[in-house]
């Protein structure tokens, strides 16, 4: 018989904890295409390779209309650097361009992919300039 494993909840890990949902994803991989001036800074940041796997993990499957949600511990600077920096530079460009819903094929809203967003560029600061 298995020895029981007790896991002691830890409120600091859990405040954390970073969830991709479906929609986060999406506007994250929206946000790469979007702003490849801003991708090819961070290369300059943080390396093309580090920046290439973090695109990678975005589209990790075929069908992008079915990813799996991923969880994470933002404890590495480059990834609070990368899907920080390219989700406040995916805001103010659909703030400035004033883009609606009939410019996404993606099936969320533009509201969807904006509070995705802002909701991950809280969890990354206090990296986000």
């Amino acid at each position: 018989m298995p020895k029981e494993v007790f896991k002691i909840p830890n409120p600091d890990l859990e405040e954390r904890k970073v969830r991709l949902d479906r929609e986060t994803l999406c506007a994250l991989d929206r946000a790469f295409q979007q702003n490849p001036g801003v991708a090819k800074e961070l290369e300059g940041i943080v390396g093309e390779d580090t920046v290439r796997i973090f695109k990678d993990i975005l589209a990790n499957t075929l069908d992008p209309a079915h990813r799996a949600e991923i969880t994470f511990i933002p404890d590495k600077e480059e990834v609070r650097t990368i899907y920080g920096q390219i989700a406040k530079r995916e805001l103010e460009r659909i703030e400035a361009e004033d883009e609606d819903d009939e410019d996404l094929t993606c099936g969320h809203t533009v509201d969807e992919h904006r509070e995705a967003l802002e909701t991950l560029v809280g969890k990354m600061n206090p990296t986000v300039n």
